[in-house]
């Protein structure tokens, strides 16, 4: 076989294969949406079935000897983890549902953000120390 036969063959699959992607990243381009709207909701579920048992089930902080963690710190440090560890955008968005709901849940508390309890001043440290941490992941 010459060498120009073979190097058109070469051309001709290269062009085919071209083809293949851009079709099929045509035909994905139609499900990217519904699929990052479904990465949320699924991380606003796994949130809210979260929340239930933390509060409904008896699941209680204070058993484990963890006051001072309150829902937001949770719903930031899911922000954090977003960012810095994952890669897929699927998961990304699931982390994001995950981590607005549970700073969202923090305002149906007793005490939101721990004000007026005994435990205000630590938890309040906890979430500076978390926004900065945030604040620096999403700048670099």
């Amino acid at each position: 076989m010459p060498l120009n036969s073979f190097t058109m063959r070469l051309r001709n699959l290269y062009s085919a294969a071209y083809r293949i992607s851009h079709m099929t990243a045509a035909f994905l381009n139609g499900f990217y949406l519904p699929l990052i709207l479904g990465a949320f909701l699924l991380g606003l579920v796994v949130g809210i079935a979260s929340d239930y048992l933390w509060r409904k089930m008896g699941i209680s902080k204070y058993e484990g000897k963890l006051e001072v963690f309150e829902h937001y710190h949770w719903g930031l440090a899911s922000l954090i983890l977003m960012k810095t560890l994952l890669n897929s955008n699927i998961l990304f968005t699931s982390f994001l549902g995950l981590g607005a709901l549970f700073i969202l849940a923090e305002l149906t508390q007793e005490h939101p953000f721990a004000l007026k309890s005994s435990h205000q001043l630590s938890s309040t440290m906890i979430g500076i120390i978390l926004c900065i941490f945030l604040v620096i992941t999403w700048i670099s």
